[in-house]
């Protein structure tokens, strides 16, 4: 076979490209695996905690009313960056449905974060993400908001868990979790 025809026959052979999306993936797949690892902390095979929050309905609910409501999801990592973080968000009230997710405030956290929409049908949503970037927040920082229509009178609960925070190292870092009703 000559070189030419060799050339043109490798010229010809598609080359796997991996989609961005699964690429990011992969990437977060590899972060979170790194942060489980690298844990010293023998603190650490306890469950995280879960944060019970009650927010109340405008006076004016009535029961059949429904209406929507946005809900700001805050981590605060104290004086440490927070480069990624992975939580819990689910409601046991009657009458909440998550209908959407949004990014936070923050530059590294400005994009909405990774979650499963059919997961959002069952009134509960774990996000995750993770940035790259040199500029991290620290300190009590929001890094989502998650949009709920309600339905009916009353207070509804909210249970939050926050799983994983760490550092650009991918060393996990304390931090807690706290979510408050978006104000108008």
């Amino acid at each position: 076979m000559n070189v030419a025809a060799h050339n043109k026959n490798l010229n010809q052979r598609s080359v796997f490209r991996l989609p961005k999306i699964w690429t990011a993936f992969i990437v977060f797949d590899a972060f979170v695996v790194a942060m489980a690892c690298t844990q010293d902390n023998p603190e650490s095979d306890s469950v995280p905690p879960t944060v019970v929050t009650q927010i109340e309905a405008p006076a004016s609910a009535e029961s059949d009313d429904i209406r929507f409501e946005a809900i700001d999801v805050f981590v605060d990592s104290g004086n440490l960056p927070l480069a990624a973080y992975q939580l819990e968000v689910d409601s046991a009230s009657v009458g909440v449905e998550i209908v959407g997710i949004e990014g936070g405030e923050h530059v590294a956290f400005k994009e909405p974060p990774y979650y499963d929409p059919a997961a959002m049908k069952s009134n509960r949503v774990v996000l995750a993400a993770y940035s790259v970037g040199r500029d991290l927040p620290a300190g009590r920082s929001r890094v989502a908001r998650i949009h709920v229509q309600l339905e009916g009178a009353g207070a509804k609960e909210y249970r939050t868990k926050l799983s994983v925070s760490a550092n650009a190292d991918g060393e996990l870092i304390p931090a807690e979790i706290e979510i408050k009703k978006t104000k108008a």
